[in-house]
């Protein structure tokens, strides 16, 4: 069999508890030959006159409930430690195993929950246990009065955060049920202040087009003070779903967005009327209700915050939304820019140039308060 010379041995090398990876499958070809299958686009070919032992001895050991010395000794006279040390290292290199010590941190219940996650996370990571470890300690916030809500805890759950706290009114809470092993804790929105602090992650819901508008200012501003990031979802009454920006300290916030998104519209006087009615009560606000499209949205928020916080891979979504088009299925990426007279994270009135205060730039009331004018 062929293989690279490797690094010296490692004590977390020794400690590792050596398991296949779920997606991997064997395929022998001849004597000589065998492929080691992830995907369909995936492998890795072992030649030489080892592989017979390959495939009938060493692989068949790699099932989680051994040490490194333990297979080491099962094989002694088969193969050499070093021999036995280059093809785990090789295998670990290519992702192809998992190291199953972390496992014993685990409930049942756990591993039979997040058994596909595990899967999924083998794919980037030879520890994905330790990540899903990781992950178990979390604990989220979701704030939010909507189906909508009710969705992202839910895909949440299913991403095995530990802990997720959904600050929502009573009656928006009591749909929720869950039967994961994961902790769910409902605040009413005047606890919203004691919930924030510690969180590794605030999502703001918005369903509908001016629902919680005044609300999601207040979030943004709340984590702002406190240097916690956010992101925000929405879902639109024209079936849009809109993921981030991913707010952290110094990037672009929600009301930067939310200005320059209105400063884009022609029918800027009528949204600008039509969000300050809704907010004073004079107008219902509306939202899509179509399930599917909820849950689609939640899904992908769900996979965007668990590849964040897992740290497989960079956000997309810092300084970025994502728009996806539910009916159509498009996406797209848009750059979100801080805006210097932001109310929330700009310069202070003080310290401008230019020292407007913060209705002067509400744009739309500006604009609106000039029209009318005689």
């Amino acid at each position: 069999m062929q293989a690279q010379s490797l690094q010296p041995m490692s004590d977390s090398f020794e400690s590792m508890r050596p398991r296949l990876a779920p997606t991997v499958s064997v395929v022998q070809d001849g004597e000589d030959t065998c492929y080691l299958m992830m995907t369909g686009k995936d492998m890795l070919r072992c030649r030489g006159p080892l592989v017979s032992t390959l495939v009938t001895r060493l692989l068949p050991l790699l099932d989680g409930t051994r040490g490194v010395a333990e297979i080491r000794d099962t094989l002694e006279g088969t193969l050499e430690a070093k021999q036995v040390d280059e093809v785990l290292r090789l295998l670990l290199r290519h992702h192809l195993l998992m190291d199953a010590e972390p496992e014993q941190v685990l409930s049942t219940q756990e591993r039979v929950a997040f058994g596909s996650l595990l899967a999924l996370l083998s794919r980037s990571s030879t520890q994905p246990y330790r990540v899903l470890e990781r992950l178990r300690r979390m604990r989220l916030v979701v704030v939010g009065d909507s189906e909508l809500a009710r969705e992202v805890v839910e895909s949440l759950a299913e991403c095995a955060f530990g802990t997720i706290d959904l600050v929502s009114p009573r009656g928006a809470w009591a749909a929720l049920t869950l039967e994961l092993p994961v902790r769910v804790r409902h605040f009413e929105p005047g606890h919203l202040r004691d919930v924030i602090p510690g969180a590794e992650l605030v999502i703001g819901v918005q369903d509908g087009e001016f629902n919680f508008t005044r609300q999601m200012r207040e979030l943004n501003r709340l984590c702002l003070r406190l240097g916690v990031s956010w992101l925000q979802v929405q879902l639109t009454l024209e079936a849009e779903g809109w993921l981030g920006p991913l707010h952290t300290p110094g990037t672009a916030c929600f009301e930067c967005m939310d200005m320059r998104m209105k400063s884009n519209l022609r029918t800027w006087k009528e949204q600008g009327l039509h969000e300050e009615q809704v907010e004073q009560g004079l107008l219902m606000g509306r939202r899509l209700g179509f399930r599917p499209m909820q849950r689609q949205l939640a899904g992908a928020l769900a996979i965007e915050v668990l590849l964040h916080l897992s740290g497989l891979e960079a956000s997309r979504l810092v300084g970025r939304s994502l728009v996806i088009d539910a009916l159509s299925q498009e996406s797209s990426l848009h750059p979100v820019l801080k805006h210097p007279a932001c109310p929330a994270c700009g310069t202070p009135p003080e310290a401008r140039l230019h020292p407007w205060g913060e209705e002067d730039i509400r744009l739309e009331r500006t604009l609106m308060s000039g029209a009318a004018a005689p």
